[in-house]
C-alpha cells in the first residue's frame, strides 16, 4: 500500500525494485526471450552492484550466461560463468551462489564434450552442497556426473554416483526428477549388461516421463528399451520401442526447429539492441553539444536531417538482416536435403566396398591356398624359397586390401560394439613378431619381447583389433629398421579388481621420423610421398589411431631422425578367469583326421574349389563339389554328408538361399559358411542363423580344420 511504501527506506525501495526486475528477467528467460534476458540483465546489474546484493549479482550472471549459451555465443557464456566463480572465491562465498556458478560452468564444458573438466567442477561443488543439505542440487550434481561417466562407458565410476543420486531423489516431489533417476539407473544397468534390471527401470522411467512431460526422458527411455530388447534377443519389441522413440524424436525435431528460429531471431534482436545503444550514444552526444551553445533553426534542421538519414540506414540494415534471416532458414532446409544425399552416397560407398571385398579376397584365397599346398609338395623342394616369397607377397597384398577396407569401415564401429574375446597376449605378440621378421629379410633386426610377469596368461578384449594395432606398429618398425634392434614391451600401469591397465611400447633403432612429418603420419595417405624412406599406402598408423580412439586411448610418439622411434599407448583389459574352459583350442590336426568323412564343398570359383578340396583330401576326407546353390541342394537331398562348406555369393542360388532350402529336409547336417564376404555382412543376414559356423577366406589351415572337426565331432557325439 501507499502507507507501506512511505515507511520504506531508500535502500529497501531499491531492494524491492531489484527483486521485481530480477523476477521479470527470469520469466523472460523461461519464455525463450534470450535477447531480452541479456538486455534486462545489463540494465539491472548496476543496481545490484550499487546496493551490494551478491545473491542478485550471481543470479543475473547465471541467467545471462545461460541465455548466451542458448544463442550459441559460447565465448560470452564461458566469460560470465568464469567471472562468477572467480567473484565467489574472492568473496569466500559459502552459499548456493558458488554452487550454481560451478554447475553453470560445468554444464558449459559438458556441452563442449570436455567431460573431465565438467566432472571436476561438479565434484568441487558437492562438499559445499552437502554442507548446506541442498537435496535438489545434490541430486542434479550426482546425476550429471553419473551421466558423463555412462557416456564414457565407465560403469564402475558411474555406479557410485547413480547410487548417490537415487539416495537424494527420494526427498524430491516432481515426477521429472524420479523419471530421470529411473532413466539413468536403467542406462547404467544396460552398460553393465544387467538387461532385466535395465528393462524394469527404463519402463518406470517412461511412465513417469509421460506423466511429467519429460520429453528427453521419453526419447532416451524408449531408445534404451529398444537396445535392451535387442540385446536380449526380443527384436520385435526392440523395433516397436525404436518406432516410439522415432515418433518422439520427430516431435522434438519440430520443436527444436521452432526454438532454433526463435534463437536466431533473438540473436538478431540482440544485435539490433546493441546498434540501438550505439545510436542512442550518438544522440546523447548530439544533445550534450546542443546544450553548450545556442541552437539555431539551421542546426535543428541539420540535426533532424542527420537523424532521418541515420534512421533510414537503420531501417535498411534491419531489412538486410531480415533478409539474411530468411536466407539462413532456406540454407538450413538446403543443408538437410544435402545431408540426406550424403547419407545415400555413404550407403552406396559401403555397398561398393562390400563388393570389392569379395572380388579381391576370392582370388587371394586361391593364390595363398595353392602356394601353401605347393610348399608341402616334396617334388618342389628346390623352389621352396620362391614359393615362400610368393606366399609372403600374397599375404602382404591381402594385408593392404584389408587395410583399405578397414579404413573405410572403422568409422562406423561404436565403442560398445568392441568384441570381448579371451586371448593369450604373449602368444599374440610372438606370432606377430615371427611374421614381421620376413618384412625386411634383407636387413634382419633383433627382436626383444619384454612382458610384465604380473600379466596373466589370458586376457579379455577385442583380440582382432588389438592384434591389428600391434601388426601395424611392429610391421612399421621392421620396415624402417635395418640390422637394428626392435623392442616390444608390455608393462602393468594399474590393477583394478578384474581389470588391468597396460602400457604397450614398440621401440626401434631405425631411420626415425623427421620432426616436420610427425604431425602428419596419423593422417590417411600421408606416407604416400616422394620420400623413398616412407613408402606404402599410409593407412597403417591412421587405422591404429582410429582403433585406439575406440578404446579411449591415445597414441604417444617419440622419434628422432637417424636414431629411432618409440610408439606407446595404454589399454584397459579384463583378466580372464583362472580356470578357462570356454576358449576354443586350436589342435594340431594329424594326417587322415577326416578319414571316412564325406564333405560337400559349394563354390562357384574353380580355383577356390580346387584349393579347398585338396586341403580336405590331404586329411583323408571324401569330397563332393557343387558350383552353385541349386546343385548343392540337389546333391544334399540324395546324399548324407557329414558336413557342408557353403560359399555365400553364387549365381542361380546364393549360399543363404541354398542353406534355407536344405534345412527344410535336413535340419541336422552341419553347414559352415566358407566365404570372402565380411563377417558383419554374413551375420547380419536373416538366414545366417541357419548355419552352424563361419570361416572367412583367406584363413589359417589350423583354424579351418579345427572348425570342421568341432562340428563333425559334435555330430558324432549326438
Amino acid at each position: 500500500t501507499q502507507k507501506d511504501s512511505i515507511q520504506l527506506t531508500p535502500l529497501e525501495l531499491k531492494e524491492k525494485h531489484l527483486d521485481s526486475m530480477w523476477r521479470f528477467t527470469r520469466k523472460q528467460f523461461y519464455n525463450n526471450s534470450y535477447d531480452l534476458t541479456i538486455e534486462l540483465g545489463e540494465q539491472i546489474l548496476p543496481l545490484a552492484k550499487e546496493i551490494n546484493n551478491q545473491k542478485a549479482i550471481f543470479s543475473i550472471h547465471s541467467l545471462m550466461g545461460n541465455a548466451f549459451l542458448k544463442l550459441d555465443d559460447t565465448l560470452q557464456a564461458k566469460r560470465i560463468f568464469s567471472e562468477s566463480i572467480a567473484r565467489a572465491e574472492k568473496l569466500h562465498d559459502t552459499t548456493r551462489t558458488i554452487i550454481t556458478a560451478r554447475i553453470d560452468l560445468g554444464n558449459y564444458y559438458a556441452l563442449q564434450s570436455k567431460h573431465a573438466q565438467a566432472i571436476k567442477l561438479y565434484k568441487q561443488a558437492i562438499p559445499l552442497t552437502e554442507k548446506l543439505n541442498d537435496t535438489t542440487h545434490l541430486y542434479i550434481l550426482n546425476y550429471n556426473i553419473a551421466e558423463l561417466y555412462i557416456e564414457q562407458e565407465n560403469a564402475r565410476d558411474a555406479s557410485f554416483y547413480v547410487a548417490e543420486m537415487n539416495k537424494y531423489v527420494k526427498g524430491l516431489k516432481p515426477d521429472a526428477y524420479h523419471a530421470g533417476a529411473f532413466l539413468l539407473t536403467g542406462k547404467l544397468n544396460y552398460t553393465e549388461g544387467k538387461l532385466s534390471s535395465a528393462l524394469e527401470n527404463l519402463k518406470e522411467s517412461v511412465i513417469l516421463s509421460e506423466s511429467s512431460g519429460f520429453k528427453d526422458g521419453l526419447i532416451q527411455g524408449h531408445e534404451y528399451l529398444a537396445k535392451s530388447y535387442e540385446k536380449s534377443g526380443n527384436y520385435a519389441a526392440a523395433y516397436s520401442q525404436m518406432q516410439i522413440a522415432d515418433g518422439y524424436k520427430s516431435d522434438k525435431y519440430k520443436a527444436d526447429k521452432i526454438e532454433a528460429v526463435e534463437a536466431a531471431t533473438a540473436k538478431f534482436k540482440l544485435n539490433q539492441y546493441e546498434q540501438d545503444i550505439k545510436a542512442q550514444a550518438l544522440q546523447n552526444e548530439f544533445n550534450k553539444q546542443k546544450a553548450k551553445r545556442e541552437t539555431t533553426s539551421l542546426w535543428i534542421k541539420i540535426a533532424s536531417f542527420i537523424l532521418i538519414v541515420f534512421s533510414i540506414i537503420l531501417f535498411i540494415s534491419y531489412r538486410k538482416r531480415k533478409k539474411l534471416l530468411r536466407n539462413l532458414i532456406a540454407k538450413n532446409e538446403q543443408y538437410l536435403e544435402e545431408k540426406e544425399k550424403t547419407e545415400e552416397l555413404a550407403k552406396a560407398k559401403n555397398i561398393l566396398f562390400s563388393n570389392i571385398t569379395h572380388e579381391l579376397r576370392t582370388p587371394m584365397y586361391g593364390i595363398i591356398g595353392i602356394s601353401s599346398l605347393m610348399m608341402k609338395d616334396e617334388s618342389l623342394k628346390a623352389h621352396k624359397e620362391n614359393l615362400w616369397s610368393l606366399k609372403f607377397s600374397a599375404n602382404q597384398l591381402l594385408s593392404l586390401i584389408n587395410n583399405v577396407l578397414q579404413f573405410t569401415s572403422i568409422d562406423g564401429v561404436k565403442k560398445n560394439s568392441l568384441k570381448r574375446n579371451k586371448f593369450d597376449i604373449r602368444q599374440m605378440v610372438e606370432n606377430i613378431v615371427h611374421s614381421s621378421r620376413f618384412i625386411n629379410a634383407e636387413h634382419p633386426s633383433e627382436y626383444h619381447i619384454k612382458i610384465d610377469e604380473r600379466i596373466p596368461k589370458l586376457l579379455i578384449g577385442d583380440e582382432t583389433k588389438i592384434s591389428q594395432v600391434l601388426i601395424n606398429l611392429i610391421g612399421n618398425a621392421a620396415k624402417f629398421t635395418n640390422n637394428g634392434v626392435i623392442t616390444i614391451k608390455i608393462d602393468v600401469l594399474e590393477i583394478l579388481n578384474t581389470q588391468m591397465s597396460l602400457l604397450f611400447s614398440i621401440e626401434d633403432t631405425g631411420v626415425g621420423i623427421p620432426q616436420e612429418k610427425q604431425d602428419q603420419i596419423f593422417n590417411a595417405f600421408s606416407n604416400s610421398s616422394e620420400d623413398e624412406n616412407y613408402v606404402g599406402a599410409g593407412l597403417g598408423l591412421p587405422i591404429v589411431n582410429k582403433i585406439l580412439k575406440l578404446h579411449n586411448s591415445d597414441i604417444q610418439l617419440n622419434s628422432e631422425e637417424g636414431k629411432g622411434t618409440e610408439i606407446s599407448f595404454s589399454l584397459t583389459l579384463e583378466k580372464a578367469p583362472v580356470v578357462d574352459t570356454s576358449m576354443p583350442v586350436v589342435i594340431n590336426t594329424p594326417a587322415n583326421s577326416l578319414s571316412n568323412k564325406k564333405i560337400l564343398v559349394v563354390d562357384d570359383n574353380k580355383i577356390n574349389l580346387l584349393v579347398t578340396k585338396k586341403t580336405l583330401v590331404l586329411q583323408g576326407a571324401t569330397v563332393d563339389d557343387a558350383m552353385d546353390g541349386a546343385e548343392a541342394v540337389k546333391k544334399a537331398r540324395f546324399t548324407d554328408y557329414d558336413l557342408i562348406l557353403m560359399d555365400i555369393n553364387m549365381p542361380v542360388m546364393n549360399g543363404f538361399e541354398a542353406t534355407e532350402a536344405i534345412r527344410k529336409f535336413d535340419a541336422d547336417v552341419p553347414i559352415v559358411a566358407l566365404t570372402a564376404v565380411e563377417l558383419e555382412k554374413v551375420v547380419g543376414d536373416n538366414s545366417s542363423n541357419l548355419m552352424n559356423d563361419f570361416i572367412i577366406k583367406p584363413y589359417k589351415k589350423e583354424l579351418f580344420l579345427d572348425t570342421i572337426l568341432r562340428h563333425i565331432k559334435s555330430e558324432v557325439i549326438i
